[in-house]
């Protein structure tokens, strides 16, 4: 059995004491087990970053939606944008907006067309913390990548959008299904 080169990190308890232990990560491992033991160490790793940042602390879903804002910043961003570009439930990014809005990252306004709408914009405050955040992204993007080939790379975000179309069909199929039996 030939193990790959990324661990999964778990506490392992031992005459009432607790001890890190790693285990190497098994080519022929669940793929879905894979991926989200990859999940969680990028989420480890980025808590890490943005814990040591100085000022203020943002959350690792912070960080997201001020990087998605930033790349929409010509268009007109509402709290069902940033759900569908992260596939974040409602509840979660409503959360987050809301104790954004109150550390006074980001603003909700209501626009012209609708009154029921609410745009997200950044304030200035969120500027600074955003060059010190994307500093930590470019470093962090490139230990992701690191000895991967080009084409690897390519190959590699084909595979994970596969991954992602198939969950992605088969929930629809299953929300889909219920709703039919439902009726």
């Amino acid at each position: 059995m030939e193990t790959i080169y990324f661990s999964t990190i778990y506490l392992k308890q031992e005459n009432n004491t607790y001890r890190r232990e790693e285990e190497p990560m098994k080519k022929d491992g669940a793929v879905g087990m894979q991926i989200n033991c990859v999940s969680n160490l990028i989420r480890r790793s980025i808590d890490l970053r943005i814990a040591g940042m100085p000022g203020e602390k943002l959350s690792r879903m912070d960080s997201w939606i001020i990087h998605y804002m930033l790349d929409h910043q010509q268009e007109d961003v509402f709290q069902k944008d940033v759900e569908k570009a992260l596939a974040m439930t409602r509840s979660n990014v409503s959360k987050a907006v809301d104790q954004m809005v109150s550390k006074g990252l980001i603003m909700r306004s209501p626009v012209d067309y609708d009154a029921r709408l609410k745009k997200l914009t950044l304030t200035p405050k969120v500027l600074e913390i955003h060059r010190q955040i994307e500093g930590e992204i470019a470093e962090f993007e490139k230990l992701l990548v690191e000895g991967f080939t080009t084409r690897e790379l390519e190959q590699f975000k084909d595979y994970l959008e596969r991954v992602a179309h198939n969950i992605n069909d088969n929930t629809k199929r299953q929300q889909d299904e219920r709703k039919r039996r439902d009726f």
